[in-house]
């Protein structure tokens, strides 16, 4: 009994020692972990928030560009027909669109959703104004029937989608 007691004296102190170093160095590798997982995500916020705030840019420029005031006053010419102008106006929004497509891997899939709404309600409006005036009206009068209909709404497509990527922005910045 007196040598194992004797034998412990000598490894109880040894295995305390062991037991402490092992927490330490498990503390010490978790803090260098967590503090390399936080300069990474410090690095890539750094490298994709500027794209982020481009694709946010480009899209707000889009969806102004395609408001109905901004597309009439840009296509407008007054020896167009209805037809003509209608063709004219669809083209514009689709090629907008069609040159912004690729902004959509660094927006939310959500402000994504909205901003296609935003084109597709575009378009249906310039589509329904269109089935409303004669095909060889003058352009004038497409233009005309087209402000009706989206003062009939209150808001033009573009306006609800911008308020929600003014949102994202701010809590990206925040």
């Amino acid at each position: 009994m007196k040598e194992l007691l004797e034998i412990l004296k000598y490894i109880l102190p040894s295995v305390v020692v062991l037991i402490t170093v092992w927490i330490l160095v498990r503390q010490f590798l978790t803090n260098w972990e967590n503090q390399r997982r936080h300069e990474s995500t410090l690095l890539l916020k750094k490298t994709t928030v500027p794209l982020q705030l481009q694709a946010y840019e480009r899209l707000t420029m889009f969806l102004e560009r395609i408001t109905v005031d901004s597309l009439l006053v840009r296509e407008r010419d007054n020896t167009l027909n209805t037809r003509d102008l209608h063709q004219k106006l669809l083209s514009a929004i689709r090629a907008e669109y069609e040159h912004n497509l690729s902004q959509q891997i660094y927006i939310s899939p959500e402000a994504w959703i909205i901003v296609k709404n935003a084109k597709e309600a575009t378009l249906k409006m310039v589509n329904k104004a269109a089935m409303e005036v004669g095909p060889e009206e003058s352009a004038i009068e497409l233009s005309k029937k087209i402000i009706e209909l989206q003062i009939e709404l209150n808001n033009s497509p573009s306006q609800v989608a911008l308020e929600i990527i003014n949102t994202e922005v701010a809590r990206l910045l925040s």
